[in-house]
């Protein structure tokens, strides 16, 4: 698809800016996986081990330095970038982190070290420079995930089979995510509750409980518990609060709308919320381009129909331009909805904390399904940074029983004080909320398109969108000659790898 220059540049920075402003199905290949045990307590109070991963050696690794090479720590908002606190401050997060780290250093004899560097993307030099020189230069680096793919695809990612300690079947692992990500029965790597940042960008709905109020509207919350909550019903809702407020008979910043958000917000998370993916499996778990299919073609018509046809219900903070509520794209929607000028906000968990300052309360949804036959709710996720080990690494089992441990600890102290407590009390407004994150926590998972073939794949769709081309199947044709090789080059590569 050709694209403008005022458009490559627009969708590039609203990329870059949800990417660093916001990775299960398989059995471990550890060959004693079969006698691993995991212990589960009765006990819910966060503050204790509920679980251990029992298969984990009792080792003295004499005081080692345990090097993470990250970005700083605050350098970009609406991300959780902390590998280690240096002392408790009161912060419920934070304390966790600084909790979780002792415990680990006090087991194992260690030190956690930060190397922090400036950005992500001197991230992401460090790790190819050091992969590439066989340097021992870190034990893990955090890497964004189109950066740690291609670095995968490249050979300088140590796969998750080679480290021996790591069991992704356990509860500490996100299941429907990694079970997207593994290609030809391999994982280059995987996601586990230690990356806090891939909930915090696990995408939702958010409502006005003032307009929700004013309209009159039915218990939203007992729709998504029935498995009503679908895209008719969430469309529907959004074109009875659109209001032309100012009688000038165009819909500005002005008025009032029913769906708030960004591009990269709203459609591929809705599509994915529909249930279809555009990367899936063959037989033998290689990617195949899915985006040309019935059940696909059919949801995103759904989507055009309503948000591309007709009357404007939908502000799109990149293209519809505003003073009013701010130049800042990202912030645009916030801003709108917290000034009661929107019924729905779409965008990631990881705003939920930017709203706490919102005099009027509001809650707290999934994206809705396709319709009442699709049989589960999906939430797209999957852009959160990974933590990567390189092919360098010298003592890939020790690397191995430091990260499982971060990944229970995460488990029992991190995920708890996020959602259980900050989501759950500090920032959310109602008990129905909670039940809410329930559902959007246990049906994450990836649409490789959003992710990975986000150039190829994902974005192009998404300008259908934007440029309001409803021909998907000329959108393909177009496009299927570079999709193709980007798949093929992933598959060729999982096949060549060890």
């Amino acid at each position: 698809m050709k694209l403008t220059n005022k458009k490559k540049i627009g969708l590039f920075v609203l990329i870059f800016t949800l990417t660093v402003s916001f990775v299960a199905g398989c059995q471990s290949d550890n060959p004693s996986a079969n006698t691993k045990e995991t212990t589960v307590t009765d006990n819910t109070d966060v503050t204790d081990m509920n679980y251990a991963a029992n298969y984990l050696p009792d080792a003295d690794y004499g005081g080692y330095e345990f090097r993470i090479v990250t970005p700083p720590n605050g350098s970009y908002n609406l991300m959780s970038l902390e590998a280690d606190v240096e002392e408790e401050t009161g912060d419920i997060l934070y304390d966790a982190i600084y909790r979780r780290n002792r415990i680990i250093e006090e087991r194992y004899n260690i030190l956690f070290k930060s190397i922090v560097v400036d950005n992500f993307n001197v991230c992401l030099q460090r790790f190819q420079k050091s992969s590439q020189s066989g340097s021992d230069d870190f034990d893990m680096c955090m890497l964004l995930p189109q950066s740690a793919w291609s670095q995968a695809l490249e050979g300088n990612i140590l796969l998750v089979n080679n480290l021996p300690y790591l069991d992704i079947t356990q509860p500490w692992y996100v299941h429907g995510v990694n079970s997207e990500l593994s290609i030809g029965g391999k994982h280059f790597y995987v996601y586990s509750d230690e990356c806090l940042n891939l909930f915090e960008l696990s995408y939702c709905v958010l409502f006005n409980k003032k307009l929700t109020g004013d309209m009159g509207l039915v218990d939203i919350y007992n729709l998504v518990k029935e498995n009503k909550w679908t895209m008719e019903v969430f469309f529907g809702y959004a074109r009875s609060a659109t209001i032309d407020i100012d009688g000038d008979g165009v819909m500005t910043e002005h008025d009032q709308y029913g769906i708030l958000g960004l591009p990269s917000t709203v459609y591929p998370p809705l599509w994915g919320a529909g249930g279809v993916s555009l990367v899936g499996k063959d037989k033998d778990d290689y990617h195949v381009f899915t985006g040309e299919n019935a059940r696909v073609y059919a949801v995103m018509e759904k989507i055009y129909e309503n948000l591309c046809t007709g009357e404007k219900i939908y502000f799109d903070g990149i293209f519809d331009k505003s003073t009013r509520f701010g130049n800042e794209p990202v912030f645009v929607p916030i801003n709108q909805f917290a000034g009661n000028y929107g019924l729905f906000y779409v965008d990631a968990v990881s705003v939920v904390p930017l709203l706490r300052a919102m005099e009027t309360d509001f809650g707290i949804l999934p994206n809705p399904k396709y319709n009442e036959a699709q049989e589960r709710y999906y939430t797209s996720s999957g852009k959160g940074w990974i933590n990567c080990v390189s092919v360098s690494a010298t003592d890939p089992e020790r690397t191995s029983v430091i990260m499982e441990s971060l990944a229970v600890g995460s488990k029992n102290f991190t995920i708890p004080a996020y959602i259980e407590v900050a989501l759950r009390t500090k920032y959310s407004r109602d008990n129905e909320s909670l039940e809410m994150l329930d559902i959007i926590e246990k049906t994450r998972t990836v649409d490789m398109g959003f992710s990975i073939y986000w150039d190829s794949i994902g974005s192009p769709y998404t300008y259908a969108f934007i440029d309001k081309d409803k021909n998907f199947a000329s959108l393909v044709e177009k496009n299927i000659g570079v999709i193709s090789r980007e798949i093929d080059k992933s598959n060729e590569a999982a096949r060549n790898l060890e």
